[in-house]
């Protein structure tokens, strides 16, 4: 069976198939913005979710908020 979602730290994303050109793409789900990501692969749509979660902890930090789910 195929994974229907990402996690990663406590985030979940969503994996979209482009059924016309096989990309990959998600939407890290459960927070107030709008952190889409895309990979060519799996494995390279898995490291952007990873990124995305990392830019907005650190972005939440930055602003001196605690990040909406923890490790």
């Amino acid at each position: 069976m195929a994974q229907q979602t990402l996690v990663y730290k406590g985030y979940h994303g969503s994996i979209t198939v482009n059924n016309e050109d096989y990309s990959l793409s998600g939407r890290v789900l459960f927070i107030d913005e709008d952190l889409p990501y895309s990979g060519a692969t799996f494995a390279e749509l898995e490291e952007n979710f990873r990124q995305a979660v990392q830019s907005h902890r650190s972005q939440c930090l930055a602003r001196g908020e605690t990040p909406p789910f923890t490790d």
